[in-house]
């Protein structure tokens, strides 16, 4: 596998979990992805979105994803979640 690569392993692994040969460096920033209470999903690190085509939508390194399904501009939240007043099943 060449570096940076990922490889699902699918035999052994019924998760199918993401392994990369990369090694640890301090220089990768960590991406967080924070449920916001009643809200979206808050997302911090470096971001690419592509649609299904495999197009980028955008690249950013904060972005907050509707989790509702009311947004006019999915996947982006539009604060849909507040009048729809959006409350997540657990």
């Amino acid at each position: 596998m060449s570096p940076g690569k990922l490889q699902v392993y699918e035999s052994g692994d019924p998760t199918g979990a993401l392994q990369s040969d990369r090694a640890p460096s301090d220089t990768v920033p960590a991406v967080t992805i924070t449920l916001a209470d009643n809200g979206p999903l808050m997302v911090r690190g470096p971001v690419r979105i592509v649609d299904s085509s495999g197009a980028v939508i955008s690249e950013v390194t904060r972005v907050a994803l509707c989790r509702c399904g009311r947004s006019a501009n999915i996947p982006f939240c539009d604060g849909s979640h507040g009048p729809a007043r959006f409350r997540p099943s657990r």
